[in-house]
């Protein structure tokens, strides 16, 4: 990329024009390692889109004296982990309906199940106070441990973990409300 530091600098003072230039640089590049991971040409794309609008996203991270390859390529990673990760709790999930449930539900119906659970979960993390629900984002969705949340956000380790034990509390009493299916789902695939 010619120039990357210009470009980044231009990137993190929010210039739509450098992150295009950014895409027309690395997106080649990005896609053969997605396809690499993913072995799926639609998903590829998908996760290659999803990494420049974190790069958006987190434009103000940036460092411009680092390697900036290596921080973009970081991020299509971790984006791969979560979209694995996700791929597999759909899996245990739809599994588990498919192998206790009356053999007159269909796939379909296990997928509406399955979506409906993912549904009660968001509504839950939604009621959380904002601190606590940053915590559980970072954690779940994030993958982040403990310490790198408690560092990211200036709080003591313990006080990180009071929020995520907080946090799964409130959405384990809100899943209890619900239905027997979605508390096992919770013990099953977030905690």
């Amino acid at each position: 990329m010619h120039d990357e530091k210009s470009i980044l600098k231009r990137l993190k003072a929010g210039d739509m024009a450098a992150i295009d230039a950014i895409y027309h640089s690395y997106s080649k590049k990005l896609y053969s390692f997605t396809f690499s991971l993913l072995k799926d040409h639609n998903q590829s794309e998908d996760l290659m889109q999803d990494v420049f609008v974190t790069l958006w996203e987190k434009r103000d991270q940036i460092n411009p004296d680092l390697k900036f390859e290596n921080y973009l390529f970081t991020i299509c990673y971790n984006s791969a982990r979560k979209f694995f990760r996700r791929k597999n709790i759909e899996h245990k999930v739809k599994d588990y309906l498919l192998k206790n449930s009356p053999h007159s539900i269909s796939e379909t119906a296990n997928t509406v199940i399955y979506n409906e659970l993912m549904e009660m979960v968001e509504r839950a993390v939604e009621k959380l106070p904002p601190k606590r629900k940053l915590v559980y984002k970072l954690s779940r969705q994030e993958y982040m441990q403990i310490k790198e949340i408690a560092e990211s956000l200036s709080i003591s380790s313990r006080t990180a973990e009071c929020h995520l034990s907080k946090a799964l509390r409130f959405i384990k009493q809100e899943l209890e409300k619900a239905s027997l299916l979605s508390l096992l789902y919770f013990y099953l695939f977030i905690v």
